[in-house]
């Protein structure tokens, strides 16, 4: 715990700031993977390959702007690889932790965009009264942001999906009933999947869908991860040890399967209904 706090504290005093909690929550999983690098690795060098090896097929003339979404730790990322790949890296997400801010920085070419992906939480803490945001209308989303990069050749969401709803769950007003919350929750994942197949680019993806509490190789409990949307689309699955037994509850392993696309823009985004 005290590495923890020492982490988050240099984090802050170098000037960045954690309105949602994402500095919070980057710095338990710098913990965590410190815990179990070991049961990670399989998971985190598969996403990267499968990262890399998309951006590697894009052509030598398209190479000039590469966005990775969600690109946290970096413990995900191939970042040295798309750095070589591409003129320029913008990193997105909502917080940067000193030991990134520094790598971008060496590399050269590496810029840093601090943004709210799901484009909500200010306005739905903001207004604990109103009806909440259509969370499918209003702004440009990722599109949007596309836009603004210009020469934008490659786009990585970096498991990021799952994650999106859950920072707007946390910031909704109480006492909201469960229907509501998972029909913003469903929404902000469809909304990310069709921004992905929006963009002008390549646009690969890695997400984790389903965890599963194994207790002695039984399967405890399941979990939909994505709110009941299906993405459907054809890539590679396999299974992230995430949290070997006793991380979470003691006597349960938890696992959490994952699927990688190499390209959202090949695939087929029509399925995105409940399961």
């Amino acid at each position: 715990m005290l590495a923890e706090a020492v982490k988050y504290a240099a984090a802050r005093l170098r000037g960045q700031a954690d309105p949602h909690g994402h500095l919070a929550q980057q710095v338990a999983i710098w913990a965590r993977h410190r815990r179990h690098s070991a049961a990670w690795e399989p998971h985190l060098e598969r996403a990267k390959a499968l990262a890399l090896g998309a951006a590697e097929a894009c052509p030598e003339g398209a190479r000039r702007t590469a966005l990775v979404l969600g690109s946290g730790l970096l413990l995900d990322v191939p970042l040295d690889g798309l750095s070589a790949l591409f003129e320029r890296v913008v990193l997105a997400d909502m917080a940067f932790v000193p030991e990134v801010r520094a790598k971008a920085a060496r590399l050269g070419n590496v810029e840093l965009l601090q943004a709210d992906l799901t484009g909500r939480l200010d306005r739905l803490r903001a207004a604990p009264g109103e009806p909440l945001p259509d969370v499918a209308a209003g702004e440009a989303g990722l599109a949007g942001l596309g836009a603004s990069l210009p020469g934008l050749d490659f786009a990585y969401s970096a498991n990021l999906l799952s994650q999106l709803p859950l920072f707007a769950l946390e910031a909704l007003p109480p006492g909201l009933d469960a229907a509501r919350r998972t029909e913003l929750a469903a929404g902000l994942v469809r909304r990310h999947l069709d921004g992905l197949a929006a963009l002008p680019c390549p646009a690969c993806l890695v997400t984790d869908v389903t965890e599963r509490g194994l207790r002695q190789g039984a399967v405890d409990y399941e979990a939909d991860l994505l709110f009941g949307v299906r993405p459907g689309l054809a890539g590679e699955m396999w299974v992230w040890d995430m949290a070997p037994n006793g991380e979470a509850v003691r006597g349960l392993d938890v696992v959490r399967v994952v699927l990688g696309v190499a390209n959202v823009r090949a695939g087929n985004v029509c399925d995105q209904g409940r399961a």
